[in-house]
């Protein structure tokens, strides 16, 4: 369950509104960050709490000015709510206040009723901190006209099943339509794009069907009185056509159609797919190497003679093969970042069938969460912990038929924790004279201090052996690719 299906489980509980009711508020969230941009007016929705007070349901900052709020409130439960929306709930009407009037400007709040028959279900409010001297342009007025016909179809209850994310960003052109398909207003923006399109004549005026391109977004919004996205290849561009239809009192005013061209965007991501299908080629023919390696290593450990030194290749197998894991999965992903506990998970299965002898049932049990950490540190912890399952296998179970290891996973925001504890036979000695005479942990020591930056501890006793690492993590790890390879 993500972010937004736990909030709006949470409004269910909370609230006596039906799953339908809860449905259409929850459509209505999805369509007010255009609303927010068009108005320049911060957008939230209440609903009722069965105890009294309310919950913001979604809120909006704009981008096209400042917000009202330093942060958003989303999620946020109230057990008073402004004044406009306790009205607009208990009249069932729309409410207007003009509030803190000051050097900075007047803030203009409206309430808007959300309504299934005479009950209402939700309130949504707009939010304008104005200039007391502004006078909006032509263009502004037309975005904020363009806002209210939006608000004023939520608030007859007119769905246009406006299911794309929808916002006016700085790139974007807007064209204002009529019911008989003549654009009465275009942005500078859209006159730009359209230029590039090839239309040299005036926007205004002209029917989008004779334009010469394709508009059927917009002119089947008009004729199904739904609203359409499309995305368009034509004349050297790749542009994204949005359109909405206004509808009032049943009657078709008009339609919204918004233009990005996002040519660069595509190119963009087109190189981006084949840098991430080159280095997963990387990863893919580096983990062939490594395993190629190994099993020359498992062929050379055959002709040896000496149980010292073929003990020794083997360990050195056990490395390459641990590197080779992360490898593997690289080759499958296209982030940067690894899940750890899926290498954990594939190591000591490839660990267990190699080095456990057929002879004893050694469990290993994984247990934590690790999250995502990047490449280079799911390498370093990838090869401490094959060093440290290994020698927990090779040493801690020696005149013993069974045995466990269990490996914990422990992550916080700053670092990542990871216990291998065994219930074995301890440790035969001293654990800093043990590790000085034992090569598996000395990487272990250099890996993790060295490389890592982090520390580890190692406590034995009649019960077994505990060894814990813990690094330090990167506050946020990007898994950005194109700023990896830049």
């Amino acid at each position: 369950m993500n972010k937004e299906d736990k909030l709006f489980s949470n409004i269910l509980r909370m609230t006596d509104l039906s799953g339908s009711q809860l449905e259409r508020v929850r459509a209505v969230s999805k369509n007010i960050q255009l609303i927010a941009d068009l108005s320049y007016s911060d957008i939230t929705i209440y609903c009722r709490k069965k105890d009294g007070g309310a919950i913001v349901v979604s809120a909006v900052q704009p981008n096209t000015s400042t917000s009202v709020r330093e942060e958003t409130i989303t999620g946020k439960v109230f057990d008073r709510v402004p004044r406009a929306v306790e009205e607009a709930f208990k009249k069932c009407k729309r409410v207007e206040y003009k509030i803190g009037e000051d050097k900075s400007g007047i803030l203009k709040i409206s309430a808007i009723p959300i309504k299934e028959g005479k009950r209402v279900i939700a309130v949504i409010t707009s939010e304008r901190r104005s200039p007391r001297d502004w006078r909006p342009s032509e263009m502004e007025q037309i975005y904020m006209s363009a806002a209210e016909d939006l608000i004023q179809m939520i608030e007859a209850g007119i769905d246009v099943e406006i299911t794309f994310p929808t916002s006016k960003e700085v790139g974007d052109g807007l064209l204002r339509i009529n019911a008989d398909g003549m654009v009465t207003y275009a942005t500078p923006n859209a006159i730009s794009i359209y230029r590039r399109l090839g239309v040299e004549t005036s926007l205004v005026g002209q029917a989008v069907g004779k334009l010469g391109l394709d508009e059927s977004p917009v002119l089947t919004a008009l004729e199904d009185r739904k609203a359409v996205k499309k995305e368009i290849k034509e004349r050297g561009l790749t542009v994204i056509k949005r359109a909405i239809p206004l509808i009032e009192n049943d009657r078709l005013k008009g339609a919204v159609s918004i233009i990005s061209d996002v040519t660069e965007v595509r190119a963009r991501e087109q190189q981006l797919k084949i840098k991430e299908a080159t280095i997963r080629e990387i990863h893919h023919r580096v983990k062939n190497n490594l395993q190629t390696i190994a099993s020359l290593l498992r062929l050379q450990s055959r002709r040896m003679s000496s149980p010292e030194a073929k003990e020794a290749i083997l360990e050195s197998v056990g490395r390459i093969s641990s590197i080779a894991v992360v490898h593997e999965i690289l080759s499958q992903s296209s982030k940067s970042l690894i899940d750890f506990r899926e290498i954990v998970e594939n190591i000591t299965s490839m660990l267990k069938s190699s080095f456990a002898s057929p002879d004893k049932q050694i469990e290993i049990e994984i247990e934590g969460y690790s999250g995502d950490v990047a490449s280079p540190v799911a390498t370093s912890l990838a090869l401490v912990l094959t060093e440290l399952v290994q020698n927990a296998l090779e040493h801690a179970f020696m005149g013993r038929r069974k045995g466990r290891i269990k490996i914990e996973l422990q992550r916080e925001e700053m670092r990542l924790l990871m216990k291998v504890v065994d219930d074995g036979i301890g440790l035969p000695e001293e654990p800093g004279s043990f590790c000085q005479h034992h090569l598996g942990l000395q990487i272990v020591q250099t890996l993790v201090k060295d490389e890592l930056s982090g520390s580890w501890t190692m406590e034995g006793s009649s019960h077994g052996t505990t060894v814990t690492v813990e690094v330090p993590l990167l506050k946020k790890e990007s898994s950005n690719l194109e700023a990896e390879l830049e």
